[in-house]
């Protein structure tokens, strides 16, 4: 996965397991001398990594098995904890718009995360030796000991691929001679995808837009500009587009944009899909066909596209549909106020089997369709 200056980067295999939360994708990492097994979400959406650890004592949830043990911090003989006065304490506090957490008899930073899930983690920041799949090892690695986790998710924690310098991408980045990272996400679990951190395979396949560094999130955006279904465009202003970015958030399963996007993409759907006989579904929400001859064949579904600067993202109709439960084909498209209103995000489901790189070093970000 991570290779020192001027040796290219090598891959982590990357995973999803429905048994341990629906629509994630999982990593492996080691925390700690000597090293525990953690298997945790890759999350391009948030920057501090975060593992539940034994001490837990206000609300912790039941790790599986094949997650790992929870980490102790005790048992590692290379952990220390992170000092409330440090750059990394004080730099936190104020990207997470925490005022105050300091336990002032240990000096120990403490951390709070909160999602727009309503989930969130709060502990201690700490130090330890991280340990990647290519048993290189990085040490004093910052990351948070969760002892309060309201998590819907039963594998041992996140990890950050976020903008800022804490976040695990940066941390790891350091020891390669190029700063980017690249993921393929599987469609499903018969098949497995990876990330790289570093230098990355240059593909003459793939497609490039303009990579932008989201306002005052730690994410990455690209702006979309235009939409299409089955080459038609949406009807609907197009100054419309370019008044939000939109987030690449791995952590998120669907695509959120903007409501008036999503009212005129769901009017063209409808028409494409009742000429071929479907029914809408009730749910305002989410635009769902049913077929009426009582099976859905997937060939009759609408072509999605959305234009970017200087590219096209074109989706697979897998990718733009998929199957909520028997012959019910739902889009992975929701509108904004779904989640979290006025952001726009574009999900996993709408990239999966995508190969999609995140060059920060020439600000770019590229894809292609079906590469795992």
């Amino acid at each position: 996965m991570i290779q020192p200056a001027n040796i290219p980067a090598d891959s982590s295999t990357v995973i999803g397991d429905d048994s341990m939360r629906k629509n994630k994708y999982f990593m492996g990492i080691s925390l700690g001398t000597p090293p525990v097994f953690n298997l945790v979400t890759i999350d391009t959406g948030s920057t501090l990594s975060w593992v539940q650890c034994k001490n837990c004592q206000i609300k912790c949830y039941d790790q599986a098995a094949k997650a790992g043990q929870i980490f102790n911090p005790y048992n590692s003989s290379t952990y220390s904890k992170v000092g409330c006065s440090t750059e990394a304490c004080n730099g936190m506090h104020m990207d997470l718009a925490v005022e105050y957490g300091c336990v002032e008899e240990d000096d120990t930073c403490i951390y709070s995360l909160r999602y727009g899930s309503g989930e969130y983690s709060v502990g201690y920041l700490g130090k330890d030796r991280l340990t990647l799949a290519s048993n290189r090892s990085i040490d004093n690695f910052i990351f948070g000991c969760g002892e309060d986790n309201l998590y819907n998710g039963v594998n041992a924690g996140i990890i950050g691929f976020g903008t800022k310098s804490y976040s695990f991408f940066n941390q790891v980045c350091q020891q390669t001679d190029y700063t980017a990272f690249s993921y393929c996400f599987p469609r499903d679990h018969e098949n497995e995808g990876s990330v790289t951190i570093g230098p990355y395979a240059r593909d003459i396949n793939l497609m490039w837009t303009k990579l932008i560094y989201y306002n005052h999130k730690p994410a990455y955006a690209i702006q979309q500009l235009d939409m299409m279904v089955n080459g038609i465009r949406l009807e609907i202003d197009p100054y419309i587009y370019i008044s939000k970015m939109t987030i690449v958030d791995s952590g998120t399963a669907d695509t959120y944009i903007l409501s008036p996007v999503f009212d005129a993409l769901d009017k063209a759907m409808t028409k494409e899909m009742q000429a071929k006989g479907y029914t809408r579904g009730w749910d305002e929400r989410r635009i769902c066909f049913i077929s009426n001859s009582g099976s859905a064949n997937w060939n009759d579904f609408p072509t999605v596209e959305m234009k970017l600067i200087r590219s096209t993202l074109k989706l697979p109709v897998e990718n733009a549909f998929y199957e909520s439960s028997n012959n019910v084909i739902c889009s992975t498209f929701l509108p904004d106020d779904a989640g979290v209103r006025g952001v726009q995000m574009l999900g996993n489901r709408a990239v999966r089997s995508f190969k999609l790189v995140f060059d920060i070093q020439a600000m770019n970000f590229g894809f292609k369709a079906r590469a795992c």
